[in-house]
This record gives structure tokens, sequence and C-alpha cells, in this order.
């Protein structure tokens, strides 16, 4: 009998026909299949096809795939300045003449025709490169890695692969002109000879998934889990803890050790086996009853120490911190100052792989539509259960959360490494997202519709921790919950900073480095956000004559970012500056505001910019205005917040309905609320909740899922 489930009938409705990729870092990670797992190809005919959105990987030889044998019978693919190069049958690298876009999903494929005496290599359908080739790859296959070598002399492959496929003794593309496949690859077999040998790369979730039965296995970021790896969480003395009785520790063997103040001291263990590149994770809570301090490092490797406490604040609580391992032996444990006075317990130490990590980022070549069927009308929908009905726009359902960078937390001026999320449909609190690796707070924050990035910002002095401007770059994946990791870095210091975004491409612009006028720059650097790594020159904002704004309130479309005001130093400025995001270039004048303006905060839903509150250096303002954003002008009044407001922050959280706006006040006199406008019409802020209980946010930055700039 027929499958007569509503999708089968319908489809799966407008989505992307690609549902998954994989990830890699160019650090560490890379997936592998052992010896003769893929038989030689032999003289038969054979296709090598995958999608590639690469980051940076410029040099090095790069490997994307390596079929590896003793000799040249073997097929070896890889990026060396820029272009794709191809090892096999002659004993030497051969360059293609084919540099791949970075950011941008692209259709690869090689094509080997005995009969032809070709070998081919297409991009996006096209043919580029083409030798002649009749060799016998009758040599075993020593190993299969998708992603490095796995050794550190060769460079590890940065960005994402999508819908890997190797299938000997047939072509799949009899054209040297052909449309690049528009649905998820699948599995071929006409008989043993003439087969699919090996299709992977589908399942974001899964980067182990090999369709045709082979069993892969993940190194680096594709660790699984090793369990605990302290040989002893409870503290004992005589199970490998070194440091007990000594330096003011103490350990009584009951899962606790307590650190008594007037002495510094050491309590570490040395652990084994580590693997070079991985991640781990340590957790540990400090449950001290000392209400002045509560202090405390942890050793990576001797003598390097990273803080986990605040010598002016009791941070009571929970404390994760990440490393990565560059020796297969490291020294790991606590330092107490001489200042710490309290207790440890609950210490765990983890590899951070697949199961401990939520979900790696995901992005999918956005090609193919499953179309299904659509409803339009009052009730705009698209589903794969048409017996009943959700209520509200397509537009509405499913998309707006936000993710919300703490900053400041109270009016004394403590920061937080808190990050909350909200979701923009809907009202009400804030609830707790994560951790970032800093206490910080007035950077920029820049999204796609999977990833969110915090940028620079400020943070306390605490030692041996450097306080002040911060060039630190973390991600998120909006869709989970969890810590922020590590991203890159900006290429200036800075606090301040005005964030644009689309979904390829993140823009910093702008930055208070102290020092009045002459520490405010008028740089814009980029990144592009599926990738790591740091910060690339875009160019310069125009806005007071070049001289450099901070401060300034911004929002995006998905082709142009607007920057709103900004202070100068010794005064603010009413400009208004656009800037191209697929460009490179200087930013061009726009508008003005209605008058001098900084610390404002801006929110879109793709045509509409809005800009709300603000200061010009003598009190703050409860303006909104708005503009057009795709063409230029000045300003229209929109409504007033609830109560005078700057925004140290310089973009709310939005959904192509609504714009809310984050982490208000009058500094010192700070406040939880939250307001809320609906972008396309006009009118006063409305309450839309609470920043979670006991902060009392300012400067706080929010990035969403589904702003303005995303389509």
């Amino acid at each position: 009998m027929a499958n007569l489930k509503t999708n089968n009938l319908c489809g799966e409705g407008g989505r992307n026909a690609y549902s998954g990729s994989l990830f890699f870092d160019g650090d560490s990670s890379y997936l592998a299949l052992g010896s003769g797992v893929i038989s030689p190809f032999g003289t038969n005919d054979f296709t090598i096809e995958f999608w590639i959105n690469q980051g940076v990987n410029a040099s090095n030889y790069t490997i994307l795939l390596t079929l590896h044998t003793t000799d040249a019978k073997g097929f070896e693919v890889a990026i060396h300045s820029s272009t794709i190069h191809v090892y096999t049958d002659t004993g030497a690298w051969r360059d293609t003449g084919y540099a791949p876009v970075s950011g941008v999903y692209e259709h690869i494929a090689f094509q080997r025709d005995y009969s032809g005496n070709t070998l081919k290599m297409y991009a996006n359908g096209e043919e580029k490169w083409s030798v002649s080739n009749t060799a016998n790859y009758n040599s075993t296959i020593t190993y299969v890695n998708i992603g490095s070598y796995g050794l550190t002399s060769y460079g590890y492959f940065q960005g994402y692969i999508s819908n890997l496929r190797i299938c000997t003794g047939h072509l799949v593309y009899s054209s040297n002109y052909f449309t690049p496949p528009t649905s998820e690859l699948k599995v071929h077999y006409i008989s043993e000879n003439d087969k699919t040998v090996l299709l992977c790369c589908q399942d974001s979730d899964d980067p182990t998934q090999e369709a045709t039965g082979k069993t892969i296995t993940g190194y680096g970021r594709y660790y699984a889990d090793t369990g605990e790896l302290f040989t002893d969480t409870g503290f004992n003395a005589t199970t490998g803890w070194t440091g007990t009785g000594a330096g003011g520790w103490t350990t009584t063997g009951n899962g606790v050790a307590t650190h008594a103040q007037g002495t510094a001291g050491n309590l570490t263990q040395s652990i084994s086996n580590l693997v070079v590149g991985q991640t781990y994770k340590l957790e540990v809570d400090d449950v001290t009853s000392d209400d002045d301090v509560a202090y405390f490092y942890i050793e990576e490797l001797s003598p390097s120490a990273r803080a986990l406490g605040n010598a002016s604040n009791a941070y009571v609580g929970h404390y994760e911190h990440y490393f990565k391992a560059t020796a297969t032996t490291h020294t790991v444990g606590f330092r107490g100052s001489s200042l710490f006075n309290g207790t440890i317990t609950n210490l765990k130490l983890q590899s951070y792989g697949i199961g401990l990590n939520p979900k790696m980022p995901e992005v999918i070549p956005p090609y193919g539509v499953d179309a299904g069927n659509t409803f339009g009308g009052a009730i705009s929908m698209n589903s794969p259960d048409y017996m009943y009905f959700p209520t509200g726009g397509t537009e509405d359902r499913g998309r707006g959360r936000a993710v919300i960078w703490m900053g400041i937390k109270d009016s004394s001026g403590n920061y937080t490494n808190n990050i909350d999320f909200i979701q923009i449909q809907t009202l009400g609190n804030s609830t707790r997202f994560g951790d970032l690796g800093n206490y910080v707070g007035l950077g920029a924050a820049i999204s796609s519709s999977t990833r969110g990035v915090f940028a620079g910002g400020s943070r306390p002095t605490v030692s041996p921790a450097t306080g002040g401007n911060q060039n630190f770059l973390e991600f998120v994946t909006i869709a989970t919950t969890g810590d922020g990791q590590d991203f890159g870095n900006l290429s200036t210091l800075g606090r301040y900073m005005a964030g644009i975004s689309n979904s390829t491409r993140g823009l910093i612009c702008g930055a208070y480095q102290g020092g009045g006028a002459s520490g405010t720059l008028n740089n814009i650097q980029y990144v592009t956000i599926a990738t790591l790594g740091d910060t690339q020159d875009f160019g310069d904002i125009v806005a007071n004559s070049g001289s450099g704004i901070q401060g300034a309130g911004s929002c995006s479309s998905t082709t142009r970012g607007i920057t709103f005001g900004g202070g100068t130093g010794p005064s603010t400025v009413n400009e208004m500056n656009y800037i191209t995001i697929g460009t490179l270039g200087n930013s061009v004048d726009f508008g003005d505001l209605s008058a001098a303006n900084y610390l404002c905060q801006g929110v879109s839903n793709g045509t509409r910019g809005v800009v709300a509150g603000g200061d010009n250096l003598s009190g703050a303002n409860n303006r909104i205005e708005y503009i057009t954003i795709a063409s230029t002008g000045d300003t229209t009044d929109f409504g007033d917040l609830s109560s005078i407001s700057e925004f140290a922050g310089a973009t709310g959280g939005s959904n192509k309905i609504r714009g809310v706006f984050v982490g208000r006040g009058d500094w010192t006199a700070v406040d939880n609320a939250m307001s809320y406008i609906t972008i396309a019409t006009t009118g006063n802020a409305q309450d839309f909740g609470d920043i979670r209980t006991g902060f009392e946010n300012y400067g706080s930055n929010a990035l969403s899922d589904s702003h303005g700039g995303l389509s």
C-alpha cells in the first residue's frame, strides 16, 4: 500500500532541499576511514563530488580529501595558495587554477573518464580543468581522510563540507556544463564494480554518518566523549593530587578541597593521554562562605594560569573553563591565592566533543527547494500537516530568538559573563543561555540565522587578566543554549562598537580606545560569520569627517548596514552612514538624526530601520526615529520610549515584525526592563518583560536569528 503520509503527498514545503553539512574548524577537526575500506578504482571511471563553503585556506596544502596510497595511485584534493590542487597519477601536485570563493557554497566535482583519457574538474557545473589520465589505480588505499592529513605539518580545512560522494564504475555527469544537484545526493548501485563507495557529510548532528555503512572516526572537535579524566574527583590525597597539605590547601576525601587565606599554593593532577588539538572542559563549584573574596586559578600547563574569579567580588557558583591541549600531558588544577578563603567541589574534566557540545555550527547549501504546498491568503503557511492550521503569518512562526550579551551587571559597574535569550514573537522575561569566556561588556553583536558572534568590549582589571578594552571574538549557536566559544580576534582593541550583519558577513564599525577624541576609531573590520578567524579590513567610517566615532547605533538589511550618530570623545554627531555589506570600502553619508546623539540602539525588519534612545553628553532621551534603509534621507519621528534611556549596546533584538530594546538606563540609573515596537508601524514602545532577576543591565547588545539583515 502506498505511503499516504501528508508530507509524501505534498512534499516538505519550501525549505532547502539540503539538510546537513559538517563544520571543520581549521584547527584540529577531521574525519578518517581505515585502510582498505574503499577499494582501488583500477581502470574504472569514477566521480568524486562535494559542496564546499570554505573559510581561510590560503596555503600549505590544506586537505579536503585524501585517498592515500604509498605511491601515486591514490587521489588527493587540497587548497594551496587559494586554488584547488590535485595529487594523482603523476606523483606531484597539480594546480587546477580554480579558487573557490570564501563564505559561499560551491559544487566541486572530479570525473575520470578512462575511455576518453581525461580527468576533469567542474565547479558549479562548469568544466574548469582537464588533463590526460588512463592510470590504473590498483594500489591499496591505506587511509581516507576528510579535512586534513591528520598531520601537523599540513593544514586543517576551515569551512563546511556537505554531501561528499565517491562513485566508481560510472560517470555521474555527462556534459561539460551541467546544473549542480538540487537535492541531497543518493547512493548509486548497479554492481560491486559500479556503485557509490562513500557518501557522508549529510548530517550536521552526526559527523560519523555514512550512507553505505562504512565506519567514520572523528578527530579534533569531532571526538566522542572521553568520560571523566581526573583520576580522583573526591580530593583524596593518595590518588593523584599534588599540593594537598601545603600552600593553604586541605583535602578530606569527601569530595571537597578547602583553601585557607594567607598562603598561596597549587592543587593539581597530571592528566595524561590527552590529544593535541582537542578541546577539554573543566567544571567546578565554588561554595565558599567568605563574602569578601572567591578567588582561584586553573593551571592548564604550568606555569601558565587562568583566572576564574574576581578578587573584588564574591562570585560564588558554578565555573566552566575550556582549553585546548597543546601536549599529551597537562598539569590541571587550582591555584589558591593568598586571598582565597573557601571551598571547591563537584570537579569534572572531560573532552569537549560530540556529547558535550550541544550542536555544531550548521550552514547548508542554499540550493534546491522541496516545494510542497503553500497556503496563501489571510492564513499564510507551509506545512506537511494541513489538516490543522497554526495561527499567525509564516514569517511569525518559528523565528525570533534573540541572544542578549548581558554586559555590565549593575550600577556599581560590575560586569557579568552571562548571556540570556528571549523569544521575540512572545512577551516575557529573559532566560539563561550560557556564559562567555570573559567578564566583559560594551562590545558589538552580529549574527547570521544560525550563529551569533560577540566582539570586543571592556572588562575590569582582575589579576592576572588584563582589564580595559578587549579584542576577543566569541560565538554561539543561536538555536541551542551553551557557552561562548573562541572565534578569533579583532584587529584593534576597543569598546562601544557598532555591529552590522547579513547572512554571510559581519562588520564591526568604529570603537573607543580611551584618551578623548584621539582614542576614537573610524575603522570598519569584517568576518565571514560561518568560518572562524580574525577580522579583516573593510574600510573606514566617514562620519565626523573621518575622525572616528564610538557608541553609534546600528541596523542592517540584507545588502546595507546603517550607523546612527556616534560620539567623538568631547562631543556627539547627528550623522548617519550606510555601508554596502557585500563589498569593501568606506561608508557613505545617509542623512541626519533629528539631533546629535550617541549610545542609541537600532533594530530593523529589512526595509525599515528604527533607532531609539541615546545621549548627547548632557543627558539621555526617549526619542524613537525611523528611516527607509534602501533610500537616503533624514529620520522621521516614530514615537517615544517609556523612559529616557541610553543604550551602550548598538543593536537590539528584532525579527521581521518586532524590535526589542534591551539594556536601557541613564547611567548610573539603570534597570532591567525591556521594551518593544512593531517596526512597520509608528507609536510608543511597550513593555516586553524584564532581564532576568538580579541583573540591572546596562550596555547590553542583542543578536537574533531573524533580524532585518537576514533574508
